[in-house]
């Protein structure tokens, strides 16, 4: 008899929370990659074929991770799957620059097909699997025709919003997944309310869960909208005040939801750290671009300066379960590689350029993994 285990929204242990998070992130850096890849296409911006590999190689990632689950063979058949949608993703942007409308459709075809036979695939292997995967791989495949079509046709706003909404369907895609992974893996449990805590940690709730993951994520959003910035600075890709302006609702995001768990302990003048940084890195972008040496070496002291008020600032935050000085070679690591990535754009080199986003995404999941134990612990040592 199949004993149904679900997460329960009160008790979410530290190894459950980690289950969600990593299937997040998973779809989180597939559409970041799959939209790097679009922009090459579309706009010429980086090698295609590199970044069409690194595409590829993405969505190899969720079939390893079924590997040690379900067996060498089901991760093989959906790691198939979850290829072809970037061969079929690459067929269809070639029809579509060809002007080939009845290839152009047969390729959409086929895209929805993929994503039908990737949820009966799981829902086959997987008897646990949640009835919330219907739809969800279609729907995925919906907003990544609408982020193609906006870049396309130039249409920037629709960009932003459809981009926005895809970044929250990866959540729901990931919270699918884990809960699935989750039932099947604890399916021999009578009862799965009382399973043992894990880690030696307090749980927590469904709701502090999602309030770190959003905390979380910040590290994911902030590369990737730097990013944005930069080709719309360099490359003159879309409206460049609308992009800051998306950039600079980041951190209050992070910030507000940093509120949620620390309340008081956030200092009100917090996020104007942030906002000093993005106005830095953009007259740095702008130093750059004037060839202004003198300029660039005082801002980058800024930037550094600015490192450094942010790693006493958020360490004060928690000081119990953060170090100072590991936040201050986190955000030396990441500025470095910021700037690095701003030199790549200047300069034209986007092979180089396409190395130093995977370190930046690379670094934010290490980041973010940091944090969420550190707010883990805090919530658990304080309820």
């Amino acid at each position: 008899m199949i004993i149904k285990n679900s997460f329960n929204p009160q008790c979410i242990t530290y190894s459950q929370m980690n289950l969600i998070f990593n299937a997040r992130i998973y779809y989180r850096r597939l559409t970041a990659w799959t939209r790097a890849y679009l922009l090459s296409r579309y706009f010429g911006i980086g090698t295609a074929e590199d970044l069409f590999s690194r595409l590829y190689l993405e969505t190899l990632d969720l079939g390893n991770m079924l590997k040690i689950i379900h067996g060498r063979e089901a991760a093989e058949r959906y790691s198939q799957l979850l290829c072809q949608f970037a061969i079929v993703l690459r067929e269809l942007i070639d029809a579509q620059l060809a002007g080939n409308i009845e290839e152009v459709n047969r390729n959409v075809n086929r895209l929805y097909e993929i994503a039908a036979e990737r949820r009966a695939f799981i829902q086959e292997i997987n008897p646990y699997a949640s009835p919330e995967y219907e739809g969800l791989f279609e729907l995925y495949v919906q907003y990544i025709l609408e982020e193609a079509n906006a870049l396309a046709a130039g249409d920037y706003s629709r960009e932003i919003a459809v981009y926005d909404l895809l970044t929250a369907h990866t959540d729901r895609m990931g919270d699918a997944f884990a809960e699935g992974i989750y039932d099947f893996i604890t399916s021999g449990s009578e009862d799965s309310e009382h399973l043992p805590l894990q880690d030696g940690r307090k749980c927590i709730t469904y709701d502090q869960m999602n309030a770190i993951f959003g905390i979380r994520m910040f590290w994911f959003e902030f590369v990737t909208w730097i990013r944005n910035y930069m080709i719309s600075r360099y490359l003159g890709l879309g409206n460049a005040a609308e992009v800051k302006a998306r950039l600079l609702e980041v951190p209050v995001a992070y910030v507000n939801a940093l509120r949620q768990i620390f309340g008081d302990k956030v200092p009100e003048d917090y996020i104007d750290l942030f906002f000093t940084y993005i106005e830095l890195l953009d007259a740095f972008i702008t130093a750059q671009m004037e060839n202004d040496t003198g300029e660039i070496d005082r801002i980058t002291r800024l930037l550094y300066e600015n490192a450094d008020a942010r790693a006493v600032a958020i360490t004060a935050i928690n000081p119990d379960f953060w170090d100072e000085n590991e936040w201050r070679t986190r955000l030396y690591n990441n500025l470095r590689s910021t700037i690095e990535e701003s030199t790549s754009f200047l300069s034209g080199e986007y092979a180089r350029n396409i190395d130093i986003f995977s370190r930046l995404l690379d670094q934010a999941e290490n980041t973010s993994n940091y944090f969420a134990q550190g707010i883990f612990n805090y919530i658990g040592f304080n309820q």
